[in-house]
C-alpha cells in the first residue's frame, strides 16, 4: 500500500498530514510529489522520517503529480490524499483503504463529515471530487488521461470506474475538513484558483472518455510521459535529490 500526496507550496501544513500518514500500520510506502512549489515544501517533508520526496522541476498540475508518484510507488494499492487535510488520523486512513484492501470495492472516495460547514456541503454536493481516494493499481493504470488532467483528475477517475462499472465504496471521515483556496492564498488569488479548478472540472466533463492506457502495473511503472518536469531521485529524510522550481502562473495552487 502507497500513501501518495501531491502538493503545491503546502510548507506549513504537509508535515500535519504526514504525522497522521506515517504511522499507520496498513502504509508501507509514503510518497510526497513536490509540484513545482516554491516555498519550503520540499524541506519539510525531508524532515518527516518514513516519508519519502519526489520533486518536480515545473508545475504539473495535481493530475500529472498524482501520475507521476503512481510511477515511483511500488504497490498494488494506491491512496491518493490532500496535503492540507486537517483532522486526519490513521483510523480514517484504515477506513479508507479496507474496502479496496479487503477486495470490497475497486475504489473507495473519503467523504468529509463533520469537519466544517463549507467543506462538508461540497462534499455533499460533489462528492465525485473528492481528493481522498484509496484505488486498486490495476483500475488506475488503465485510465487514460491523467497526466494532463490537472484539477479535473478525480472526476476523470471516477467518470472512468463509473463507465467500467468499477464498485466503488463511499467512506465518512468524520472531522476532517481542509483549508477553503481563498483562506490559503487570499480572496482574489484563491477566487481565481477555485475558477480554474471548476474550469478544468467542466473540461473533463465535456470532453469525451479519454482511451484506456491498456498498460499493466509493471509496465506503467516504467512510463515517464514527456512534459512532465523532471523528476529528482526519491530521497528520504534529507538525504540524496535536489528540488529544483520556477514560478509558474498557471499552477495550480491550493
Amino acid at each position: 500500500m502507497a500513501a501518495i500526496l501531491s502538493a503545491y507550496n503546502e510548507e506549513s501544513r504537509v508535515a500535519q498530514v504526514l504525522e497522521a500518514v506515517v504511522p499507520t500500520p496498513c502504509i508501507d510506502q509514503v510518497l510526497v510529489v513536490n509540484d513545482g512549489s516554491t516555498d519550503g515544501t520540499a524541506a519539510r517533508v525531508l524532515e518527516v522520517p518514513g516519508a519519502y520526496l519526489l520533486s518536480l522541476s515545473c508545475n504539473v498540475g495535481k493530475g500529472g503529480a498524482m501520475a507521476a508518484g503512481a510511477r515511483f510507488a511500488d504497490a498494488d494499492v494506491l491512496l491518493f490524499l490532500d496535503a492540507d487535510l486537517q483532522g486526519l488520523t490513521p483510523d480514517h486512513i484504515e477506513r479508507l483503504v479496507a474496502p479496496v484492501v479487503n477486495g470490497e470495492a475497486g475504489m473507495a472516495v473519503g467523504r468529509f463529515y463533520g469537519g466544517r460547514y463549507l467543506t462538508d456541503l461540497s462534499q455533499r454536493i460533489a462528492p465525485m471530487v473528492s481528493g481522498q481516494r484509496a484505488i486498486a493499481r490495476a483500475v488506475f493504470d488503465q485510465i487514460g488521461g491523467i497526466d494532463g488532467a490537472r484539477y479535473g483528475v478525480e472526476m476523470l477517475i471516477t467518470r472512468h470506474c463509473r463507465q467500467h462499472r468499477v464498485r466503488t465504496i463511499s467512506v465518512p471521515l468524520p472531522g476532517v475538513t481542509h483549508p477553503m483556496k481563498e483562506e490559503k492564498l487570499g480572496f482574489w488569488p484563491g477566487w481565481s484558483s477555485r475558477a480554474r479548478m471548476y474550469a478544468q472540472i467542466v473540461r473533463i466533463l465535456l470532453s469525451p472518455p479519454p482511451a484506456s492506457n491498456g498498460v499493466g502495473p509493471a509496465e506503467s511503472r516504467r512510463l515517464c510521459t514527456a512534459g512532465s518536469g523532471e523528476a529528482t531521485p526519491v530521497c528520504q529524510n534529507g538525504i540524496g535529490g535536489e528540488e529544483t522550481g520556477r514560478s509558474d502562473p498557471d499552477a495550480d495552487q491550493g
